[in-house]
């Protein structure tokens, strides 16, 4: 059974376009996440899921059951859903126990609930405060226990992450897959953050401006084999090189890769993440390939290493690796270089101008 299941679901205010023909769907006791930039319709698709919106066009099932669509409207108090807001609105008047025993007044047969909740957000010496007494990331812990204590069907979550510090946001979003994990509800996320994505939900899909889903499946697949270079570039930076696939390979400045035979005589782009170009100090690499160090830096989980490398017409190409923190060559320093080639995505790009961007064939080599 199926959690949720959008089809075809587009959305417009003033004749904007927020959301273009979005299908989606999320399986029971699964976390799925919709990443991408802030302003691209995100927030609206959770609105329309949770019947705070009405549909202008497309249909949401929920468990099977439709209950939007341009005839029909279930509202939102019949749809089981929990929802947290990016501000988690926790009652300031209330102090945590009483924000919890809110959330399940008309559900007395759960309030064994609140117990086993407040066992698992860590916060039994808490009962008795008021939010402004919490620190963000206890705040957090608290909106989310009251979004899942009365066991909703769905639990929608708007960018829950987004106003904690970097250090407070990766130990709450630990915290919060192992909440999410033992209640055994679904999850459907929105955020901004790519890595956020890919830590905690078992499928991902990517909107763009326009609200557009242009790829959608696992952490993995979305990272090892873009759609397209805007997907590609999602999930950090990459090496970019262009070329014409000859003899079913193309030359690149830090080395050849494989290209399918439809490909021939395309022009192609290669797109390498910069922790798969393995760097050596040998003064004669295995390959022949080398680069001159313009700068390294440590970065703490890695050394950056900002190289250059001549092209066929003796051009200066600037390429970026990262390699373990050990690594420091000295400016100016000859290295080898070697591609990690199941890292290297080749896209070919549709000279068509309805697909500009589009990748046709995305294939690692």
């Amino acid at each position: 059974m199926l959690a949720v299941k959008i089809n075809n679901l587009s959305y417009q205010i003033n004749n904007n376009s927020i959301l273009q023909n979005v299908s989606l769907e999320l399986e029971q006791d699964k976390i799925a996440c919709v990443v991408g930039p802030s302003g691209c319709g995100k927030t609206t698709m959770l609105k329309l899921i949770a019947g705070l919106d009405k549909v202008q066009s497309g249909e949401i099932y929920l468990h099977d059951n439709l209950v939007s669509s341009t005839n029909k409207h279930l509202k939102t108090e019949k749809r089981k859903i929990g929802f947290l807001f990016q501000d988690y609105a926790l009652f300031p008047h209330l102090t945590v126990k009483e924000n919890l025993n809110f959330a399940i007044q008309n559900h007395k047969d759960l309030s064994n609930n609140i117990d086993e909740i407040i066992e698992i957000i860590k916060l039994p010496k808490s009962l008795h405060k008021y939010p402004h007494e919490l620190s963000g990331g206890e705040q957090q812990r608290v909106a989310l226990a009251r979004s899942i204590i009365a066991k909703p069907n769905l639990l929608l979550l708007d960018e829950p992450f987004s106003s904690l510090d970097l250090n407070l946001r990766e130990e709450v979003r630990d915290d919060t897959l192992h909440l999410l994990q033992k209640s055994n509800i679904s999850v459907l996320i929105v955020t901004h953050d790519p890595f956020e994505a890919m830590f905690i939900s078992n499928k991902i899909y990517i909107m763009e401006k326009g609200g557009k889903i242009i790829q959608s499946g696992s952490p993995q697949e979305l990272y090892n084999n873009p759609f397209n270079p805007y997907v590609a570039g999602f999930f950090g930076e990459t090496n970019k090189f262009r070329g014409t696939v000859i003899n079913s390979e193309v030359k690149t400045p830090i080395g050849v890769i494989k290209a399918p035979k439809e490909l021939e005589s395309k022009k192609v782009e290669i797109h390498v993440r910069p922790q798969a170009i393995k760097l050596s100090e040998e003064s004669t690499p295995v390959n022949g390939i080398k680069g001159t160090v313009m700068a390294s830096r440590l970065m703490g989980e890695y050394s950056f290493v900002h190289l250059s490398v001549l092209n066929e017409k003796k051009e200066i190409v600037h390429v970026h690796s990262h390699m373990p923190p050990t690594f420091s060559p000295d400016q100016s320093s000859a290295v080898g270089i070697e591609i990690d080639r199941s890292q290297a995505c080749l896209l070919y790009t549709s000279p068509s101008p309805r697909d500009q961007r589009g990748s046709r064939l995305p294939a690692c080599a």
